[in-house]
């Protein structure tokens, strides 16, 4: 069975380990949305990660990363969605 270009994507981030960077990041509020840059047959593309939420643990008081969405967050995430898509086509365009 064929691959999508996000499974490649996920199994060449595996194999090049925790070094790994991504090229940008669309954020807005507590939102965050990594863009990846990937290798594939038909050359190098871009792909975006699932967004997360970052936000203070009361009791720890450590940052962490979440992944659900409260009423207003939904509005930062969809931002965030449009801007991220934003960035691919712009650094696709420089490719």
């Amino acid at each position: 069975m064929a691959q999508s270009s996000a499974q490649r994507a996920h199994e060449s981030s595996e194999e090049q380990g925790a070094s790994r960077r991504p090229v940008d990041t669309a954020r807005v509020g507590n939102i965050e949305i990594a863009i990846w840059k990937n290798h594939g047959s038909n050359g190098d593309f871009y792909n975006a990660s699932t967004p997360t939420i970052r936000y203070k643990d009361e009791k720890s008081c450590e940052w962490k990363d979440g992944g659900s969405y409260g009423q207003l967050d939904l509005l930062a995430l969809a931002e965030a969605a449009r801007e991220a898509s934003a960035k691919i086509r712009e650094l696709s365009k420089a490719r």
